[in-house]
């Protein structure tokens, strides 16, 4: 017999106390394996709707309710005795008519109760959907029972009706409440309910007790057992060539990442995996989810290669010439240049800041070696043009700082890229390179990711958000050989942050962004899940904003929030300094600081720039210091010369603050002190 769990069994789990969560476990283990067993008293429930409805005991107090068939039994809600008797009376598990989709369904009484509450709140208001038709509305997925009720329903009640809504008719209606063309979907042949793709996202079949031990271990991680149809089919899907997946915050790229690479690993046994990502810190998180994806001690896991790219390049580089290398500390760079300066052209007009940024900007980047490469490198949209006389006698300069890094024996990050990428091309060690955090890799990075693996099918599998670049300007992937013309999917749920959260977020950024092919794509997003809209708080000094914030800590702790769920982030250290700091001091708080080896705590409020925000997520996140000449950084624009190297500064200084503030999942608090920065903009302003 078949042995499924639904998204509604895990949701009910997370929301028990860890000594619940613990027995109703086991209490699953030991049904999975003898379901017959007498202790469980396993009993069909009278008074509900779905006669297939059955409840077993755990203990004196908590019980499991499951829908037991001919041919499978599916764990659906787990609380205590009148709580869960309760949500099955309310609901029934069947086949939508037209979909064909296994749906949970809320029953008629509560329907009607829904639209008393919610739909008929102002009847001056137009319906939301009264002009389309009835069969296109059931082809979206909407149950039968609820037609009425979403062709009745006003704008206001949208949040609330979708609620109540199985998940693709929630998103599509949404989709359609937006302005947005939602295609009819086709028609899914299946004969069992259970595998219809819109099935997939709630239910899953587990083929083992270690498939459930999994699956339960961390009941909160939804994404661990369910997956988007759009999600599963580009996880699935066979490609012939290089793959992107794009999409905005919270979508889901680095769950599609994980899950790419389990498939892989699954679907070929001897095959040699890498995933990988830009930064340590991105590198530990996906480890940490892989083991809780693949199970730590599996055969999978242990074939799974997981670092960051830069740190891929230096083990090659040193594997391969036997000699240590070490990377340039930036902050030394200046002297190098002036150095190399005085030696051959100290009468030179080009000034340190300038030399600084077209080592920055072309050199270094397209791993410039060479006069005829400099000579010829393209310079479009650099704003101080340079005749050839100056090329070269700027080039006389990098070539010296090339020599004075070669006899230091150090080089860029850059250059460890191209350097491994130079001994991989006639032994490549992976099959498959799947890769997160695109976006922010240069050239080189993108020339080392081709060389991992052989160009042919299910080479390179690339996630990316041009919205969240915040290291790097946008470089073409076709420069490193990569493309991805015909195989690139964008995902546009949006299943971290509510839906106010979001939108706020989105006007920081401009509508279309470039995601590395040279053409702008739509960032258009939705998210089903609803919350209080995003605070902005102004104040008069940085001391008095350090006392707003500690009341709001203090507040945020009185509602029930626990010290863990909050981050508080800032642009620079200074603010976390003079500002975040005393805030924490106020509120009698310890603040825990965010680095490559300090993930967040299991105790404390999280503490750290916004480049430590990358990858993370928190109940509630409050954004510190937005001031204008904090974001952006004004002394930091000041030291630019070239009008390119500005606006990718304030590029990227746009993307910082959407980066922070797509950390939240329920609540965003932004704080400044005197005038807010231009981006800053309270929702409804």
């Amino acid at each position: 017999m078949k042995f499924l769990i639904a998204d509604t069994f895990t949701k009910s789990l997370a929301r028990l106390d860890g000594q619940s969560q613990s027995a109703i476990k086991q209490a699953a283990f030991d049904f999975q394996v003898n379901p017959a067993s007498p202790g469980f008293k396993l009993h069909r429930l009278d008074g509900v709707r779905d006669k297939d409805f059955w409840s077993f005991r755990v203990n004196r107090d908590l019980r499991i309710i499951v829908h037991k068939s001919e041919s499978s039994f599916v764990l659906c809600y787990a609380d205590d005795h009148d709580a869960a008797y309760a949500w099955a009376e309310a609901r029934r598990l069947e086949v939508h008519p037209q979909t064909g989709a296994a749906q949970i369904v809320e029953v008629k009484e509560r329907v009607e109760e829904v639209v008393r509450q919610v739909v008929r709140t102002d009847e001056r208001e137009p319906a939301a959907f009264a002009k389309h038709e009835p069969d296109y509305l059931l082809a979206l997925g909407v149950p039968p029972e609820w037609l009425d009720a979403v062709r009745a329903v006003g704008e206001s009640g949208l949040d609330k009706l979708f609620g109540h809504l199985p998940a693709e008719a929630a998103e599509r209606l949404l989709q359609l409440a937006c302005g947005e063309p939602v295609p009819r979907p086709v028609s899914v042949a299946t004969q069992d309910p259970f595998e219809h793709p819109d099935a997939k996202r709630r239910f899953r079949v587990l083929d083992s007790h270690a498939e459930l031990r999994r699956a339960l271990d961390a009941p909160w991680e939804q994404w661990l057992v369910f997956l988007h149809p759009t999600q599963r089919a580009v996880v699935e899907r066979k490609f012939k060539g290089p793959a992107r997946v794009t999409g905005s915050a919270g979508t889901g790229k680095s769950v599609v990442a994980i899950h790419r690479a389990a498939h892989l690993l699954k679907a070929d046994p001897g095959a040699r995996v890498l995933l990988t990502t830009f930064t340590r810190t991105l590198a530990v998180r996906l480890g940490h989810s892989a083991d809780l994806l693949l199970g730590s001690a599996t055969k999978e896991r242990k074939r799974l290669a997981i670092d960051h790219l830069h740190k891929i390049a230096k083990d090659i580089s040193v594997q391969s010439t036997g000699k240590p290398l070490s990377v340039l500390d930036p902050k030394k760079l200046d002297g190098l240049i002036e150095t190399a300066k005085s030696r051959v052209a100290p009468g030179a007009e080009f000034s340190l800041a300038f030399l600084r940024s077209e080592w920055n900007a072309i050199v270094d980047p397209w791993g410039i070696r060479s006069w005829p490469a400099y000579k010829g490198v393209s310079r479009a949209g650099r704003a101080t043009p340079l005749g050839a006389k100056q090329r070269l006698s700027i080039w006389k300069i990098f070539e010296e700082l090339q020599r004075l890094l070669a006899e230091r024996r150090l080089t860029t990050w850059t250059g460890l890229c191209y350097m491994a990428a130079e001994r991989l091309y006639d032994a490549r060690p992976y099959d498959h390179v799947i890769a997160d955090e695109c976006q922010d890799f240069g050239p080189a990075e993108l020339t080392l990711l081709r060389a991992l693996a052989e160009p042919g099918p299910d080479d390179l599998f690339l996630c990316s958000d041009a919205g969240q670049r915040i290291y790097r300007a946008a470089v073409a992937w076709s420069s490193a050989g990569i493309d991805v013309r015909g195989r690139s999917t964008r995902l546009s749920i949006n299943y971290r942050t509510t839906d106010q959260i979001r939108r706020f977020s989105d006007r920081i950024l401009p509508e279309a962004l470039d995601e590395g092919d040279g053409e702008t794509e739509k960032r258009s997003t939705v998210s089903v899940l609803n919350g209080p809209p995003p605070e902005v708080q102004g104040f008069a000094n940085a001391a008095k904003e350090a006392e707003g914030v500690a009341g709001l800590l203090k507040d945020l702790l009185a509602s029930g929030y626990k010290q863990r769920d909050i981050a508080l982030f800032a642009r620079s250290e200074s603010v976390l300094r003079d500002r975040v700091e005393p805030a924490l001091a106020k509120a009698g708080l310890t603040g825990h600081p965010l680095s490559d080896d300090q993930p967040p705590s299991a105790t404390d409020v999280s503490v750290g720039t916004i480049h430590r925000a990358k990858g993370l997520e928190f109940k509630v996140v409050v954004v510190v210091g937005c001031d204008a000449d904090l974001v952006p950084l004004t002394y930091l624009q000041k030291e630019l010369v070239d009008e390119a190297d500005r606006e990718a500064f304030l590029e990227q200084e746009r993307h910082l603050l959407y980066v922070a503030c797509t950390r939240a999942r329920e609540r965003l608090v932004v704080t400044y002190s005197g005038t807010p920065s231009r981006w800053v903009v309270a929702p409804g302003g």
